[in-house]
């Protein structure tokens, strides 16, 4: 008896069937690929390293998943497959919360070099999520195959649904959900949408759910609970299972686009805050004394502030805001002094204002933007006669696990000059360690500021020298000169060295060696490979 071809009601429906289902499990796949950055970056940064890593192996898990994906649909029903493999997508998704947990406490091998251990650990703890969610798509696929109809119009529907569903969802993840949500409650999202993806193939088909998949679906719940419940015992178990993180004491938290944000007391300082960014110190606010600077980089600032400000009025202007330590530091001591800020991250400005006792009032001004922006709306404003130059710029956008590069190229310093006025002073952080086999990075920040600036000075944190150990340093730029003698004498006792320099081309101190370590590297727009230059200083974390 001659089986009767499928209407093409039914095909139409099996490809949209099939469709929807790509559709969806590609958004899943890069819902994943983007909060992995994100949930990694507490333990290895955000750096060029951890995306190469994550896409590379997102990738290779979907390449292996499709593979052995479309070997199965040869071998099984492709809609009962489909329900086994939402159920096996589901539980691989929900363990990345725990492994992203365990391999914070994993130890790098001596034998393994930064990159690969980034690698490493990203492959253990996502390459079989991503394997899994990758055998959807061929099975779905077979599902439309099986209804009839042009094969050629069949594939291209299913892989337009998928690249659109890969579309949708680093959209919505990227723009929307990390900040509405946060990452782990993504994850648990992800999970709790595939188990019941399983149970409505399972229904599909016919079949009344496995007391398993109720277990499983029952226990999704449970663990989303934990992750982002607000009652006490979902608090208590997502602490116990490291699926959160004990807010009790914080006085700001937040996700947003940009950081995970906390504020809370610094340990033995008397009403102190710190401000932690993927939970990495980043600032120490003293409430009672803005003028209070902990850090070794801060108090080279302030000498140097105080040894080479003008009379009367002068303009700041921080790349970067963070706790907004020294620009409140400046507001106080400086009362004329005119001061912007520009800050990327709205929530880091909203955490100053709430929680790091920064003013509602406040002097300070600040841009919600990448530094690099402003620069450029402010340098259309001074040619326009709308704003006026500054006399210092500081750079506090560096940390030791991200550095954004477009703010360390030539292209970048020459900008600034067109904000700065003639006798400007620019002065930047940069975390490196002087000794040989490191310093590549400071070595080639120093170098591309000599391409603008002819006088460029640079001093560590330590007050008896360079160390063997990492270490902030603080580079001084200018076009002008500026009283070397005197900016050694008076830098402040407890941190600071100037240990390097350069004038109208003439080197001095340890600057030669500097160059020599970085190969004379000038960082460009073309050009920046910081990471790279950055990987020995990663290792030691």
């Amino acid at each position: 008896m001659q089986e009767s071809t499928p209407s093409p009601t039914v095909r139409r429906n099996s490809v949209l069937l099939a469709s929807s289902i790509v559709f969806t499990s590609s958004a899943f796949i890069m819902t994943l690929e983007i909060v992995a950055a994100r949930l990694l970056a507490q333990h290895l940064g955000v750096s060029l390293y951890t995306w190469t890593a994550v896409i590379g192996v997102i990738l290779a898990g979907i390449t292996l998943g499709n593979y052995a994906g479309g070997k199965l649909a040869d071998i099984y029903s492709p809609r009962g497959l489909l329900t086994s493999l939402f159920f096996l997508s589901s539980i691989t998704s929900l363990s990345v919360l725990l492994l992203v947990d365990w391999m914070g406490s994993w130890e790098r091998p001596d034998y393994l070099s930064w990159p690969l251990w980034i690698l490493w650990s990203v492959t253990l703890t996502f390459l079989t999520p991503a394997v899994i969610l990758g055998t959807i798509s061929p099975a779905a696929a077979r599902v439309a195959l099986t209804a009839g109809g042009q094969v050629g119009s069949t594939l291209g529907s299913v892989y337009a649904a998928g690249a659109a569903g890969s579309i949708v969802g680093t959209f919505l993840t990227g723009y929307v959900l990390v900040e509405w949500f946060g990452s782990k409650a993504i994850v648990v999202g992800i999970a709790a949408g595939l188990a019941l993806l399983a149970l409505v193939a399972g229904l599909g088909l016919r079949r009344k759910p496995t007391g398993f998949l109720m277990w499983w679906i029952a226990w999704v719940s449970l663990v989303g609970a934990a992750t982002i419940g607000p009652w006490q015992w979902a608090q208590h178990w997502g602490h116990f299972f490291g699926l959160r993180f004990d807010t009790s004491e914080y006085h700001f938290e937040d996700e947003s686009s940009y950081f995970a944000i906390e504020v809370y007391d610094a340990d033995e300082m008397d009403n102190t805050r710190v401000l932690a960014l993927d939970h990495l110190v980043h600032s120490y606010v003293n409430l009672d004394d803005p003028t209070e600077l902990v850090y070794a980089y801060e108090l080279v600032y302030a000498d140097l502030t105080a040894s080479l400000a003008p009379s009367g009025t002068w303009g700041a202007f921080f790349i970067g805001g963070g706790g907004y330590t020294f620009p409140r530091y400046l507001e106080v001591l400086y009362p004329g002094s005119a001061i912007d800020v520009a800050e990327i991250d709205p929530a880091v400005t909203t955490a100053a204002h709430e929680a790091l006792g920064l003013p509602v009032d406040t002097r300070i001004s600040t841009w919600n933007m990448d530094a690099r922006n402003f620069v450029a709306d402010r340098a259309r404003a001074i040619a326009a006669g709308e704003a006026d130059p500054y006399h210092f710029i500081y750079g506090d956008a560096f940390n030791d696990l991200g550095v954004p590069y477009h703010l360390t190229t030539r292209g970048f310093n020459e900008e600034l000059v067109s904000i700065m006025a003639p006798d400007g002073v620019y002065l930047i952080n940069v975390i490196d360690v002087y000794r040989p086999e490191f310093g590549r990075f400071i070595g080639a920040v120093v170098g591309t500021l000599s391409e603008t600036f002819p006088y460029v000075y640079l001093f560590s944190g330590e007050a008896d020298g360079t160390s063997e150990e990492r270490d902030t340093f603080v580079v001084v730029s200018s076009r002008i000169a500026l009283p070397r003698d005197q900016l050694a004498r008076q830098i402040n006792p407890n941190s600071g060295t100037l240990f390097a320099w350069t004038e109208a081309g003439e080197l001095g101190g340890d600057m030669r060696t500097l160059l020599q370590r970085a190969n004379r590297l000038v960082l460009t727009d073309d050009h920046a490979p910081v990471d790279n230059l950055l990987a020995p200083v990663f290792a030691l974390q």
